[in-house]
């Protein structure tokens, strides 16, 4: 397999971006069990409640944990430099639901 070129700067920040929005926007729907939608022409939003909320914040996190993956196998870091880094990306997950939550 051939060596992939390293990512520029514009690339590294758009996927830290990515995952940074992944993380809040996951843990958003997660803290409030559940999102609303507005129509577009006005009217009474829409709540989206937890069962089904959740499968979006599964694809936003799963969306997060690749971005910070890649950043991650750009730099060339150590298995256990990933593991630590995905341990503590559960961490600030987890966190972050409490943090809005109490909020």
């Amino acid at each position: 397999m051939p060596s992939s070129t390293p990512l520029n700067l514009p690339a590294k920040i758009s996927i830290a971006a990515l995952a940074v929005l992944g993380l809040l926007g996951g843990s958003l729907i997660v803290a409030h069990a559940g999102f609303a939608t507005s129509p577009r022409r006005g009217g009474p939003s829409t709540f989206i409640p937890a069962p089904e909320a959740y499968i979006l914040s599964a694809v936003m996190y799963a969306m997060s944990f690749l971005a910070l993956w890649v950043l991650l196998r750009d730099r060339q870091a150590s298995k256990a430099t990933t593991l630590a880094a995905m341990g503590a990306y559960g961490v600030m997950a987890w966190a972050t639901v409490h943090v809005i939550a109490a909020w």
